[in-house]
C-alpha cells in the first residue's frame, strides 16, 4: 500500500486534538461570572467531563468500527469532536454546553484508540514506534496551541474562544481524503501478509490469556504513574507560591516546558527505542523520579523548569513505550489492550487529587515538598526493579 506523507498527517492531525478537552479551563471564571446560578463546582467540570464521557465511549469505538468500519468511526467521531467544539460559540444555554462537552469526549474516545489501529496496520518496527511517538508529540503540540489560543481568544470573549475546536474539521478532510479504510478482522492487524497472518493468528489464540494479563499490569503501572506525573501540574503553582520564589504566571510556564519536553520526547521515541529497546522503561522511570525529586527540592523558577521539561520528556517516553509494546505483540487482543490502556490513562489523570491525597494520608506527608519527594523514591524503586528484571530475570527466561 503507498505510504505518501499525507496519510501520516493525516493519521497525525486527528491527535493534535485529542488532548485538548482541558484547554477551555482558563474560560472558567468568566463562564462562572455568566452563569451565577450554576455552582462553580458544575461549571469546573466543563473541563473534566469530556475525559469522562471519553472513558466510556472509547470501550465501545472497536465493536462501532466492526458495525459501520474503521474510517467511519473515526470520521464519526471527528464530526462529533467538531460540531460539540462549536456548539458553545453560538448557544448561551449553560446545559447545552454542559451536554456538547459531554459529547466532545464521547467523539475523541470513538477515533482515539483507532487512529493506533492504523498506524499499526500501515507500519511495522521502527517506523511503527517512531508515528506512535509523533502521536504523543502532536498530542502535546495540539494541547499547548489549543491552550494558548483559548487564551489570546478569551480576550474578545468566553464564546469566541470556543473557535479553537475548528481545528478538527482540517482533521476531518485529511482524514477523509487520505487515508484508507482498514479491515476488522484481527489479522489485518498485524503489518504483514500471506502466511505471516496464518502464524499470527495461530500465536494470538494461543497466547491472549498472557498478554491481556500483562496488559492489566500495564493499565495499573499507568494509572500510578499518570497520577504521579499530573501531580506537576496540580501541585507545582502552590508549591512556587508557598515558598515564594514563583507566582502564578510562573507555575502557567513551567506547564509549557512540560509541552516542550513532552514534544521533544515524542518526535525522538523512534531513535530512543531503537537505542536503547527494552531499558526504555526503567530509564523513563528513572528520568521521572529525578524530575520530580528536582522539582520538589527546587528553589528556582529555572530549575522548576528544567526539571518540569525533562518530566515531560521521560513522561512521553514512558507513554508511546506501552502503547507500542501492546501493538508490536502477536499475542493477546491489541485493540482491546489499546482501549484499556486509554482509560488507564484518563482514570489516574481524573483521580490524581484524590491519589495525591491519599498519598498525603498514607505517608503522613505535611508539606508539598515531601509529596514531589515521596513520588520520585516510588518511581526510582520501580526503575529499580524494572533493570533488575531485565539484568536479571530477563536473560534467564531467554535461555529457558
Amino acid at each position: 500500500m503507498k505510504r505518501t506523507p499525507f496519510k501520516k498527517i493525516a493519521l497525525l492531525a486527528g491527535s493534535f486534538i485529542v488532548v485538548t478537552g482541558g484547554s477551555i479551563a482558563a474560560n472558567v471564571p468568566k463562564i462562572a461570572e455568566e452563569f451565577p446560578t450554576i455552582p462553580l463546582q458544575v461549571v469546573e467540570s466543563l473541563t473534566t467531563i469530556p475525559s469522562l464521557f471519553l472513558i466510556f465511549s472509547v470501550l465501545f469505538s472497536h465493536t462501532i468500527a466492526r458495525w459501520i468500519g474503521y474510517k467511519k468511526t473515526v470520521l464519526l467521531g471527528l464530526g462529533i469532536v467538531t460540531v460539540s467544539g462549536l456548539i458553545p460559540v453560538f448557544v448561551h444555554n449553560f446545559w447545552v454546553i454542559f451536554l456538547s462537552r459531554a459529547f466532545f469526549g464521547i467523539g475523541i474516545g470513538l477515533f482515539n484508540s483507532l487512529l493506533v489501529s492504523f498506524i499499526r496496520y500501515f507500519y511495522e518496527g521502527k517506523e511503527r514506534a517512531t508515528m506512535i511517538g509523533f502521536q504523543s508529540a502532536f498530542e502535546g503540540i495540539g494541547g499547548m496551541t489549543i491552550s494558548f489560543l483559548v487564551g489570546q481568544l478569551l480576550k474578545i470573549s468566553w464564546q469566541t474562544s470556543f473557535w479553537v475546536y475548528i481545528a478538527a474539521l482540517p482533521a476531518f478532510v485529511l482524514f477523509a481524503l487520505f487515508v484508507p479504510d482498514i479491515p476488522a478482522e484481527p489479522s489485518g492487524f498485524s503489518g504483514k501478509r500471506g502466511a505471516d497472518d496464518a502464524r499470527e493468528r495461530d500465536t494470538e489464540g494461543k497466547g491472549k490469556g498472557k498478554m491481556r494479563a500483562g496488559t492489566f499490569g500495564y493499565i495499573a503501572l499507568l494509572f500510578v504513574v499518570v497520577m504521579f506525573y499530573m501531580s506537576i501540574t496540580v501541585r507545582v503553582t502552590p508549591l512556587m507560591t508557598t515558598i515564594g520564589y514563583g507566582d502564578a504566571t510562573d507555575g502557567s510556564n513551567i506547564l509549557s516546558f512540560i509541552g516542550i519536553g513532552a514534544m521533544a520526547a515524542g518526535f525522538l521515541f523512534g531513535q530512543i527505542f531503537t537505542f536503547i529497546g527494552k531499558y526504555t522503561l526503567p530509564i523513563a522511570f528513572l528520568l521521572l523520579g529525578l524530575s520530580l525529586f528536582a522539582v520538589g527540592q527546587s528553589n528556582s523558577v529555572l530549575v522548576t523548569g528544567l526539571a518540569a521539561a525533562l518530566c515531560g520528556f521521560s513522561f512521553r517516553t514512558f507513554i508511546p513505550y506501552l502503547f507500542n509494546k501492546v501493538n508490536s505483540s502477536h499475542t493477546g487482543n491489541a485493540n482491546l489492550s489499546t482501549s484499556l490502556l486509554l482509560v488507564g490513562f484518563n482514570l489516574g489523570a481524573a483521580l490524581s487529587p484524590y491519589g495525591i491525597a491519599l498519598l498525603e494520608k498514607l505517608f503522613r506527608l505535611a508539606s508539598i515538598r515531601a509529596i514531589f519527594t515521596t513520588e520520585a523514591a516510588i518511581l526510582l524503586g520501580f526503575s529499580a526493579v524494572s533493570f533488575g528484571y531485565h539484568f536479571f530475570v530477563g536473560p534467564r527466561k531467554a535461555i529457558e
